[in-house]
Protein backbone atom coordinates (compact mmCIF):
# COMPACT_ATOMS: atom_id res chain seq x y z
CA UNK A 1 0.00 0.00 0.00
CA UNK A 2 1.81 2.88 -1.07
CA UNK A 3 -0.24 5.58 0.81
CA UNK A 4 0.78 3.80 4.09
CA UNK A 5 4.21 2.31 2.78
CA UNK A 6 5.54 5.57 0.83
CA UNK A 7 8.52 5.40 -1.65
CA UNK A 8 10.72 2.07 -2.47
CA UNK A 9 14.73 1.51 -2.90
CA UNK A 10 15.94 -1.66 -3.93
CA UNK A 11 19.63 -2.11 -4.30
CA UNK A 12 22.20 -4.79 -5.20
CA UNK A 13 25.44 -5.36 -6.99
CA UNK A 14 25.58 -5.77 -10.77
CA UNK A 15 23.67 -9.34 -11.43
CA UNK A 16 21.79 -9.09 -8.32
CA UNK A 17 18.12 -8.86 -9.49
CA UNK A 18 17.51 -5.13 -9.30
CA UNK A 19 16.32 -4.78 -13.05
CA UNK A 20 13.57 -7.24 -12.81
CA UNK A 21 12.41 -6.46 -9.34
CA UNK A 22 12.27 -2.90 -10.55
CA UNK A 23 9.99 -4.24 -14.03
CA UNK A 24 7.77 -6.82 -10.84
CA UNK A 25 7.52 -3.57 -9.13
CA UNK A 26 6.50 -1.21 -12.27
CA UNK A 27 4.00 -3.99 -13.83
CA UNK A 28 2.62 -3.75 -10.41
CA UNK A 29 2.09 0.34 -9.95
CA UNK A 30 1.30 0.60 -13.78
CA UNK A 31 -2.24 -1.01 -12.75
CA UNK A 32 -3.39 1.27 -10.21
CA UNK A 33 -1.36 4.73 -11.39
CA UNK A 34 0.58 6.54 -13.81
CA UNK A 35 4.25 5.84 -14.45
CA UNK A 36 7.63 7.77 -15.16
CA UNK A 37 10.82 6.02 -15.85
CA UNK A 38 14.32 7.38 -16.12
CA UNK A 39 16.74 4.55 -17.40
CA UNK A 40 20.09 5.69 -17.75
CA UNK A 41 20.86 2.12 -18.88
CA UNK A 42 18.20 2.17 -21.49
CA UNK A 43 17.81 -2.03 -19.80
CA UNK A 44 14.50 -3.91 -18.59
CA UNK A 45 12.67 -1.25 -17.17
CA UNK A 46 12.84 1.00 -20.71
CA UNK A 47 12.26 -2.12 -22.65
CA UNK A 48 9.60 -3.10 -20.72
CA UNK A 49 7.30 -0.08 -22.01
CA UNK A 50 7.39 -1.01 -25.06
CA UNK A 51 4.82 -3.44 -23.77
CA UNK A 52 3.13 -1.81 -21.03
CA UNK A 53 3.79 1.95 -22.11
CA UNK A 54 4.67 4.69 -19.15
CA UNK A 55 3.25 8.06 -19.09
CA UNK A 56 6.76 9.22 -19.96
CA UNK A 57 9.86 7.46 -20.58
CA UNK A 58 13.62 9.53 -20.07
CA UNK A 59 16.61 7.71 -22.03
CA UNK A 60 19.40 8.88 -23.19
CA UNK A 61 19.73 10.45 -26.48
CA UNK A 62 21.51 7.76 -29.12
CA UNK A 63 20.39 10.33 -32.44
CA UNK A 64 23.02 13.33 -31.40
CA UNK A 65 26.20 12.18 -31.58
CA UNK A 66 27.39 15.28 -29.33
CA UNK A 67 25.08 14.42 -26.68
CA UNK A 68 25.15 10.62 -26.20
CA UNK A 69 25.05 9.33 -22.79
CA UNK A 70 24.59 10.03 -19.46
CA UNK A 71 26.39 13.57 -19.31
CA UNK A 72 25.11 16.89 -18.05
CA UNK A 73 22.85 16.99 -20.15
CA UNK A 74 20.91 13.93 -19.61
CA UNK A 75 20.90 15.14 -16.03
CA UNK A 76 19.19 18.35 -16.79
CA UNK A 77 16.51 16.20 -18.16
CA UNK A 78 15.56 14.35 -15.44
CA UNK A 79 16.48 17.18 -13.11
CA UNK A 80 13.63 19.15 -15.46
CA UNK A 81 11.23 16.49 -14.88
CA UNK A 82 11.51 16.26 -11.49
CA UNK A 83 10.63 20.04 -11.35
CA UNK A 84 7.45 18.93 -13.30
CA UNK A 85 6.39 16.54 -10.77
CA UNK A 86 7.82 18.95 -7.90
CA UNK A 87 5.27 21.34 -9.87
CA UNK A 88 2.16 18.69 -9.84
CA UNK A 89 2.79 18.09 -6.13
CA UNK A 90 2.05 21.45 -5.41
CA UNK A 91 -0.69 22.12 -7.52
CA UNK A 92 -2.16 18.76 -5.51
CA UNK A 93 -1.30 20.10 -2.01
CA UNK A 94 -3.45 23.56 -2.78
CA UNK A 95 -6.64 21.18 -3.94
CA UNK A 96 -5.62 19.36 -0.38
CA UNK A 97 -5.25 22.61 1.52
CA UNK A 98 -9.08 23.13 0.23
CA UNK A 99 -10.52 20.30 1.59
CA UNK A 100 -12.88 20.50 5.08
CA UNK A 101 -11.82 17.26 5.88
CA UNK A 102 -8.63 17.33 7.92
CA UNK A 103 -7.74 14.12 6.92
CA UNK A 104 -7.30 14.38 3.36
CA UNK A 105 -4.73 12.51 0.24
CA UNK A 106 -4.96 12.33 -3.40
CA UNK A 107 -7.13 9.57 -3.15
CA UNK A 108 -9.90 12.32 -0.95
CA UNK A 109 -9.79 14.37 -4.63
CA UNK A 110 -9.94 11.30 -6.92
CA UNK A 111 -6.37 11.65 -8.07
CA UNK A 112 -4.17 8.77 -9.25
CA UNK A 113 -1.04 8.15 -7.68
CA UNK A 114 2.28 8.78 -10.10
CA UNK A 115 5.10 6.54 -9.56
CA UNK A 116 8.81 7.85 -10.56
CA UNK A 117 11.00 5.12 -11.32
CA UNK A 118 14.83 5.59 -11.34
CA UNK A 119 16.74 2.76 -12.53
CA UNK A 120 20.54 2.83 -11.68
CA UNK A 121 19.90 6.27 -10.36
CA UNK A 122 23.59 6.69 -9.08
CA UNK A 123 24.80 6.13 -12.80
CA UNK A 124 22.54 9.97 -13.17
CA UNK A 125 25.53 11.99 -11.43
CA UNK A 126 27.94 10.44 -13.50
CA UNK A 127 29.69 13.60 -15.77
CA UNK A 128 27.54 16.28 -14.29
CA UNK A 129 28.80 19.19 -12.81
CA UNK A 130 28.18 19.91 -9.49
CA UNK A 131 25.78 22.78 -9.87
CA UNK A 132 23.45 20.27 -11.45
CA UNK A 133 23.96 17.27 -9.44
CA UNK A 134 23.17 19.39 -6.34
CA UNK A 135 19.29 20.82 -8.37
CA UNK A 136 18.93 16.88 -8.95
CA UNK A 137 19.49 15.46 -5.14
CA UNK A 138 17.74 18.73 -3.54
CA UNK A 139 14.81 17.91 -5.71
CA UNK A 140 14.53 14.88 -5.20
CA UNK A 141 14.84 15.64 -1.29
CA UNK A 142 12.15 17.51 -1.76
CA UNK A 143 9.89 14.58 -3.85
CA UNK A 144 10.48 12.19 -0.98
CA UNK A 145 9.69 13.95 1.89
CA UNK A 146 6.77 16.18 0.58
CA UNK A 147 5.06 14.33 -2.10
CA UNK A 148 3.47 11.36 0.24
CA UNK A 149 -0.27 12.98 0.29
CA UNK A 150 -0.40 13.73 -2.93
CA UNK A 151 0.32 11.05 -4.25
CA UNK A 152 3.95 11.06 -5.93
CA UNK A 153 5.87 8.50 -4.91
CA UNK A 154 9.67 7.59 -5.74
CA UNK A 155 10.78 3.95 -6.69
CA UNK A 156 15.04 3.91 -6.69
CA UNK A 157 17.71 1.22 -7.98
CA UNK A 158 21.32 1.63 -7.42
CA UNK A 159 24.07 -0.85 -6.16
CA UNK A 160 24.33 0.97 -2.94
CA UNK A 161 22.76 3.35 -0.45
CA UNK A 162 25.47 5.30 0.07
CA UNK A 163 24.85 9.09 0.88
CA UNK A 164 26.71 10.54 -2.22
CA UNK A 165 24.23 9.05 -4.19
CA UNK A 166 21.36 9.43 -2.10
CA UNK A 167 20.67 12.38 0.20
CA UNK A 168 20.03 10.85 3.98
CA UNK A 169 16.69 12.68 3.86
CA UNK A 170 15.70 10.58 1.34
CA UNK A 171 17.14 7.43 2.83
CA UNK A 172 14.68 7.93 6.09
CA UNK A 173 12.24 8.40 4.07
CA UNK A 174 11.62 5.14 2.02
CA UNK A 175 9.24 2.86 3.62
CA UNK A 176 9.78 -0.11 1.07
CA UNK A 177 13.86 -1.41 1.39
CA UNK A 178 14.78 -4.43 -0.75
CA UNK A 179 18.57 -5.52 -0.90
CA UNK A 180 19.10 -8.35 -3.33
CA UNK A 181 22.11 -10.55 -3.86
CA UNK A 182 25.03 -11.46 -1.59
CA UNK A 183 24.67 -10.10 2.10
CA UNK A 184 27.31 -8.80 4.30
CA UNK A 185 27.36 -6.82 7.34
CA UNK A 186 29.88 -4.55 5.16
CA UNK A 187 27.43 -4.21 2.46
CA UNK A 188 23.95 -3.92 3.74
CA UNK A 189 24.96 -1.00 6.32
CA UNK A 190 23.84 1.80 4.08
CA UNK A 191 19.90 0.39 3.67
CA UNK A 192 19.82 -1.65 6.79
CA UNK A 193 21.95 0.29 9.71
CA UNK A 194 20.33 -1.65 12.31
CA UNK A 195 22.05 -4.82 11.40
CA UNK A 196 25.35 -3.59 12.31
CA UNK A 197 25.38 -5.03 15.81
CA UNK A 198 23.75 -8.55 14.17
CA UNK A 199 26.13 -11.11 13.67
CA UNK A 200 25.56 -11.78 9.98
CA UNK A 201 26.40 -15.00 7.40
CA UNK A 202 26.86 -14.07 4.30
CA UNK A 203 23.83 -15.35 2.22
CA UNK A 204 21.45 -14.29 -0.45
CA UNK A 205 21.63 -14.82 -4.72
CA UNK A 206 20.33 -13.68 -7.04
CA UNK A 207 16.89 -12.49 -7.07
CA UNK A 208 16.40 -12.99 -3.27
CA UNK A 209 17.75 -10.83 -0.86
CA UNK A 210 16.01 -9.14 2.69
CA UNK A 211 13.13 -6.68 2.79
CA UNK A 212 11.61 -4.41 5.26
CA UNK A 213 7.98 -2.36 4.90
CA UNK A 214 7.43 0.49 7.03
CA UNK A 215 4.02 1.11 7.97
CA UNK A 216 2.95 -2.42 7.53
CA UNK A 217 2.70 -3.94 10.67
CA UNK A 218 3.09 -7.48 9.38
CA UNK A 219 6.62 -6.93 7.16
CA UNK A 220 8.03 -3.84 9.51
CA UNK A 221 11.36 -5.95 10.30
CA UNK A 222 13.57 -7.23 8.50
CA UNK A 223 12.36 -10.48 6.59
CA UNK A 224 13.85 -12.56 3.51
CA UNK A 225 12.21 -12.30 -0.06
CA UNK A 226 12.98 -13.86 -3.65
CA UNK A 227 11.46 -12.12 -6.32
CA UNK A 228 9.95 -13.69 -9.68
CA UNK A 229 11.93 -13.81 -12.31
CA UNK A 230 10.55 -12.51 -15.62
CA UNK A 231 11.07 -14.30 -18.83
CA UNK A 232 9.53 -13.63 -22.33
CA UNK A 233 6.94 -11.48 -19.90
CA UNK A 234 5.81 -14.31 -18.18
CA UNK A 235 6.20 -14.35 -14.68
CA UNK A 236 7.39 -17.79 -13.10
CA UNK A 237 7.75 -18.13 -9.14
Amino acid sequence: DPVKSCHAIITGVSGSGKSYAMTTLYSVCSKIGDTIVIDPKTSNLARLTKTNPASKVIIPDFDNSRQQGIGGRYLTTVVNELKSLETEMYRRQSLLYKQPKVSANFETVGLKPIFLFIDEAAALLTGANRQIKQDYLDTLTRLAILARESGLFLVLSMQSARAEYIPTLVRDSISLRIQLGRLNSENTRFLFPELKDIPMIPLGGNGSGIVSIAGNNVTAGIEPISMPTIIDNEVQK
